[in-house]
């Protein structure tokens, strides 16, 4: 045992020492994690030196494949199992949650996160506000604010895993973030989670009923659904819709997943793992197909309710599970008069513009998306 753990130690050392010249401090001052740096590039010189080793990835870089590969070392400990027990979500939020906090930047002590809770009738929701160096005061100026909705299948996702993202958002951007803390399955339902996002709309908009001309709406996976549900409640409630809306991986609604008929090819999101959060969302103790249109229009978006939408900037690798279902939403929204970017991540993953740090592309995407935040708030304010 004793000599495992000594060969397990100078492995370690040798691998330290070899790559360390090769290791970009730049991005160790970036991260908390600098093993996740050091395979990182380990796994990225493999892919410059022998790039026929990943053939299938013509267009591809070497740092975003790099990413995939690091992405599916924890891949085993992303799932849920069939027969999902209390424990199995915890294991499943701990080792999310590692991931995440390891990919995200760290927190930069320039930060600022403050927590809030906001009334709405007898109704409370909590917030975090995120800003670079100083928390203005946005319910009484011209400050643009993001409105975020985190990721995590509505069953995990929190402010520490959140808000060392966030942090970059609020400097890279110059914007304030209000990061929405709303309720998780299955402590709750999926339809409380939806109570909390609408009703932080309504606070917003009592705060200051023109705030939706100075705001901008992003959520990630799960979290676009959200914003896309809460478009057609703003929209059929004859609300002031924000003045645009960036989605990361969106799932489209919760009945995507039984139209997918392609082999699954990302290591983040598998179908396994799709169905089992479905199955929380809706009660683990519920068959799908027993869910009434009624039932599942309290919690899941119309697939065909568009009209109205402000613009949008989606975001989706073409490996990931949904990348058919985002593409087809797309063709609809566009055919209901709305203006929308699609923009995919060669031969990435689910939610990959999140993950700047590791990739090409994601830096590009995020300049890109900084750009248009830019002209939809030039345009309004």
């Amino acid at each position: 045992m004793l000599s495992s753990w000594i060969l397990f130690a100078m492995a370690n050392i040798i691998t330290l020492l070899f790559f360390i010249p090769f290791i970009d401090e730049d991005l160790l001052a970036l991260t908390r994690n600098h093993r996740v740096v050091i395979f990182h590039r380990v796994l990225s010189l493999r892919h410059k030196l022998l790039p026929f080793l990943y053939p299938e990835s013509v267009k591809m870089d070497a740092d975003s494949i790099a990413l995939h590969e690091l992405i599916s070392l924890y891949d085993p400990q992303l799932d849920l199992g069939d027969d999902i027990t209390n424990n199995d979500i915890e294991e499943f939020r701990y080792h999310s949650k590692r991931m995440l906090t390891a990919l995200f930047p760290a927190k930069s002590s320039s930060c600022l996160v403050q927590y809030h809770t906001l009334q709405y009738n007898t109704n409370q929701v909590h917030m975090y506000y995120i800003q670079h160096e100083q928390i203005d005061n946005w319910k009484c100026s011209n400050q643009p604010l993001i409105l975020y909705f985190h990721g995590g299948g509505f069953v995990f996702g929190d402010i520490d895993t959140y808000s060392c993202f966030e942090c970059h958002l609020s400097k890279f951007l110059n914007m304030l973030i209000l990061h929405v803390d709303f309720r998780l399955i299955p402590e709750y339902s999926l339809e409380e989670t939806i109570e909390d996002v609408i009703n932080i709309y309504k606070i917003l908009l009592d705060i200051d009923s023109n705030i939706h001309r100075r705001l901008i709406g992003m959520g990630d996976s799960s979290g676009g659904m959200l914003w896309i549900y809460l478009l057609q409640w703003i929209i059929s409630n004859n609300k002031p819709i924000p003045q645009g809306v960036i989605l990361h991986s969106p799932w489209p609604n919760l009945e995507y997943f039984d139209r997918i008929d392609r082999i699954p090819m990302d290591n983040y999101l598998s179908l396994t793992l799709a169905y089992n959060l479905r199955k929380l969302a809706i009660g683990k103790d519920t068959y799908w197909f027993d869910v009434t249109d009624e039932q599942l229009s309290k919690i899941s978006p119309n697939d065909d309710l568009f009209e109205g939408f402000p613009s949008l900037y989606i975001t989706a690798g073409t490996n990931e599970i949904s990348i058919d279902a985002i593409r087809n939403m797309t063709k609809k929204i566009r055919s209901a008069g709305v203006e929308v970017i699609l923009d995919e991540g060669e031969g990435l993953m689910h939610t990959y513009a999140l993950f700047h740090m590791w990739s090409p592309q994601s830096r590009y995407v995020q300049e890109k998306i900084r750009q248009w935040i830019q002209e939809k708030l030039l345009v309004e304010m």
